[in-house]
């Protein structure tokens, strides 16, 4: 997992597509599926998963046909960029993110009373 923060917005979008799939898949259902989505041609599938299979976030297996499966979850994968984007921008910080969040964006009462009633349940989980 350690290639996770060096997936492409372009391979992410194949691993959005391979999560929500479930199982392994072909290059032809992927291709039906990217291409409707976004355009792309073979070649472009074929070379993203190319990418991603070197970077270990994919493993293929040939079943008649190749055919791709994700190594990591997408909840895996939030993980690690959640961490990355806290680390990167709020030196690890999830208070001075909360805080930047509260200070600089339109809460509105309701978003701020939910997120209260998030950390409260939180803080008892913890108690």
């Amino acid at each position: 997992m350690e290639n996770v923060n060096k997936i492409s917005q372009a391979e992410l979008v194949v691993m959005q597509a391979l999560w929500e799939i479930g199982s392994p898949v072909s290059t032809g259902e992927l291709y039906k599926v990217l291409t409707s989505k976004m355009g792309w041609d073979r070649s472009t599938v074929r070379t993203l998963l190319k990418r991603l299979t070197e970077k270990g976030a994919v493993t293929v297996k040939k079943i008649n046909v190749m055919c791709y499966t994700p190594t990591i979850t997408e909840e895996e994968y939030l993980e690690e960029q959640t961490k990355s984007f806290l680390d990167n921008l709020y030196g690890g910080s999830a208070k001075r993110l909360v805080s930047s969040l509260v200070e600089n964006y339109d809460l509105s009462e309701n978003d701020i009373e939910e997120l209260r009633e998030y950390f409260n349940k939180e803080c008892e989980k913890h108690d």
